[in-house]
């Protein structure tokens, strides 16, 4: 899929307290669970493929279900006004670098081990950066239904913005922590 049809909105959940987008490839010999600690569970592994540009952390320290939308973009920062309104923070720049086929997903969906839920992504072949943003959808008059539940026309949790990028691997965030606590 080219860069510009990038359009996907799902809910998330996990129970290792963070999320992400990864290479799907970079772990596919991922198999058991002594192989996901060596190579995510960890923050120095993770930290590795974070540097490598296989892994994009969507980490705000918490488990639950989140909505997360991905999204192609020319440059960072094309939120709608709607969206400027309600954000709370966004990240630096992460690196990311596809080979076709990506997921996004809780950190235990990484691999093949676990069979836990994830959504696949298809990404043309290429370098990219990933800048992450935190929305305070909660906070919008008319975001949740009668029953609690978000609306239908409720902002997302999480809208992560993928542009094509060539700057040198060091000028990226490497952090696990998306965002900069105050």
């Amino acid at each position: 899929m080219q860069l510009r049809d990038l359009n996907v909105s799902r809910a998330v959940a996990t129970d290792a307290g963070m999320f992400g987008i990864w290479r799907t490839s970079v772990f596919a010999h991922v198999s058991e669970l002594d192989q996901w600690e060596d190579e995510i569970a960890e923050d120095s592994a993770l930290s590795r493929q974070i540097s490598d540009g296989a892994f994009v952390p969507l980490n705000i320290g918490g488990s639950g279900a989140f909505q997360a939308t991905v999204r192609g973009v020319e440059s960072p920062g094309q939120l709608s006004e709607r969206e400027r309104e309600y954000l709370l923070v966004s990240s630096e720049p992460y690196l990311l670098i596809s080979d076709g086929e990506l997921e996004l997903g809780g950190l235990e969906g990484v691999g093949n081990y676990s069979g836990a839920e994830t959504v696949g992504i298809s990404l043309d072949s290429g370098q990219y950066a990933v800048v992450v943003h935190l929305l305070d959808w909660q906070a919008e008059p008319g975001s949740r239904g009668s029953d609690g539940k978000p609306a239908p026309n409720a902002l997302p949790d999480f809208i992560v913005e993928i542009f094509a990028d060539s700057r040198e691997r060091s000028g990226y965030r490497t952090k696990v922590e998306t965002f900069e606590r105050p």
